[in-house]
């Protein structure tokens, strides 16, 4: 009888050993929100063994009289055993839930029904300890149906988390999902047996793989969670709009990107045909199967790339699609803009080589006319505006493709201007003033793509100066306003049709930006150039400008 007596006291002091120690482990990690919670099972398991060694183990119930003074049955070790583990595999539920990295509602509503259950137990535990009642049993085993229910559901999640999504080592999900069953069977076995020693010592072997499972295996350190989460929040903060479609094309997720793009909420379109968010019919099985993105341009002329993938799952069987939807309206309408000055440019070197064409036949049936010099000289100076005209479409086209055209933004145009003045006023030999308020201006344009557009401007005011040339700044408008000291318009209209040609492109290329050129003549006065830049992105393609090289 002693060495029986001796034997339930080790058990149950081992149990209570075994849980302090799993306490003292996890205070290492209590900042960690599934850490707590594991951290209440090993709290609520040492505080289950002391309470088991008070109503079953020390001579029942004389030790819990001369502690507490309550006069207990010799069975009240059933209902304290079973609120324990009740309280215990309730708390390993929320660490299952975080672990596995659901969302803050499910977590909330499962803590509340854990929280409600466990509150459940202890009322019924108190009210009924001095005399266990039929009605109070039956409850308090109810109550650990619906604990036993939700440990069930938390095994899934565990194991359905490290085999179905690969976020974790399949070892330590075990280890914890064994330990949780483990302890969740201890009051049901000892129940069984009438042997009260098997509830502490289904506690320790619980506590024991908890322990385990913490030492041995990176449960803190990577938690399935991270890897859950971070797959989630990636999706989350793509910039591209991702669909979620079933086999039968019918939407049932969407990341918040895809929200904005189309205008919706995710509650409105869950369970909605897919093809319904677009203007033209798109379907999923037929895209995956395309090598090249479907163009498709929403009502309010956003330009959509979009492509689609199968979701397959671990025997690699189809069980839906994913659809990635990629805004490109900005790489449209900068397409469309280096469409429109190649063309551009094509039309004014065919024109233009027509005229040097026409006159060197002139010359050669009128060979009389004209000194030969002269006329080349003159032809050569025709071809190499032309040449020049094309170099610095490829500057302005290359600096567009470049993402030269952004958002709002602030640029630095005395920095971009400066730069310009010492590569070009070094050859030119002409003395060039720039007043710059050194503010940033709000523009859409990028430095480099400023730096193209004036180039040729700037290079046309030095060549024709007389000695200076000034540029000014005005930030509020915004506007660059370039002035040269030339000769007046009379005499420049006398160097025929390519007078003007430097700026034709740069014309051009901010019209399709939304900005524009001008030269102003003032009466005894400089030549003045004004480059008004754009302050947003023209939501329109830019207009076919083609018939203007006719015009230069």
């Amino acid at each position: 009888m002693v060495s029986h007596t001796t034997l339930r006291l080790g058990i149950t002091a081992f149990a209570g050993i075994v849980a302090v120690a799993l306490v003292a482990i996890l205070l290492r990690h209590r900042e960690r929100a599934s850490a707590r919670s594991l951290l209440g099972v090993g709290v609520v398991t040492a505080v289950g063994s002391f309470l088991h060694l008070l109503v079953a183990d020390l001579t029942p119930p004389n030790a819990a009289l001369a502690v507490t003074g309550w006069d207990l049955e010799t069975t009240a070790w059933v209902m304290v055993g079973t609120t324990v583990v009740v309280i215990a595999d309730g708390l390993w539920v929320l660490f299952a839930f975080r672990y596995a990295g659901r969302s803050r509602c499910v977590i909330q509503a499962t803590a509340a029904t854990v929280a409600t259950i466990s509150l459940g137990a202890v009322s019924i535990t108190a009210v009924a300890l001095g005399g266990p009642t039929t009605l109070a049993l039956q409850l308090l085993t109810v109550a650990f149906l619906l604990v036993g229910f939700l440990v069930t559901i938390g095994v899934f999640l565990l194991v359905w988390t490290s085999i179905g999504q690969g976020a974790a080592p399949l070892q330590g999900p075990l280890v914890l999902s064994a330990g949780a069953i483990v302890l969740l069977s201890g009051s049901f076995v000892a129940q069984l047996f009438e042997r009260p020693v098997l509830l502490p010592a289904f506690s320790s072997l619980a506590s024991g793989l908890f322990l385990v499972a913490v030492v041995r295996y990176p449960v803190f350190e990577m938690p399935a969670a991270a890897r859950v989460l971070g797959r989630d929040r990636v999706v989350d903060e793509l910039a591209d709009g991702i669909l979620i479609a079933d086999r039968r094309g019918q939407l049932r997720d969407l990341n918040p990107a895809a929200e904005q793009l189309f205008d919706i909420s995710r509650a409105s379109v869950l369970g909605q045909p897919i093809g319904s968010l677009f203007p033209t019919t798109v379907d999923p099985s037929v895209l995956t199967g395309q090598a090249e993105p479907l163009r498709v341009e929403l009502a309010d002329g956003t330009a959509l790339s979009v492509t689609a993938d199968h979701v397959t799952d671990g025997r690699n069987r189809i069980v839906g699609s994913l659809v990635r939807c990629t805004d490109v309206t900005d790489r449209q309408r900068r397409e469309e803009q280096l469409t429109l000055l190649s063309r551009f440019v094509v039309e004014v070197i065919r024109g233009r080589m027509a005229g040097v064409a026409d006159e060197a036949e002139t010359y050669t049936a009128d060979s009389v006319s004209g000194e030969p010099a002269e006329v080349a000289d003159h032809l050569w100076k025709r071809t190499t505006n032309l040449t020049a005209l094309v170099a610095q479409t490829r500057s302005i086209e290359q600096a567009i493709a470049e993402n030269g055209i952004r958002s709002e933004q602030r640029l630095d145009a005395g920095s971009v201007l400066r730069e310009l003045r010492d590569a070009i006023a070094t050859g030119s030999g002409r003395q060039i003033e720039i007043d710059d308020p050194g503010t940033p201006i709000e523009t859409t344009i990028s430095p480099e793509l400023l730096d193209a557009l004036l180039e040729p401007v700037l290079e046309d005011a030095c060549a024709h100066a007389e000695a200076r040339v000034e540029i000014a700044v005005d930030r509020d408008r915004p506007t660059i306003r370039i002035a040269d000291d030339r000769a007046t318009l009379d005499d420049c209209r006398d160097h025929g049709r390519d007078a003007d040609l430097p700026l034709a492109v740069t014309r051009l290329a901010l019209e399709q930006l939304d900005g524009s050129l001008s030269v102003e003549w003032p009466p005894e006065g400089r030549r003045t150039v004004i480059v008004r830049l754009p302050t947003r992105v023209t939501p329109e393609p830019g207009r076919a400008l083609i018939e203007r090289g006719d015009e230069q």
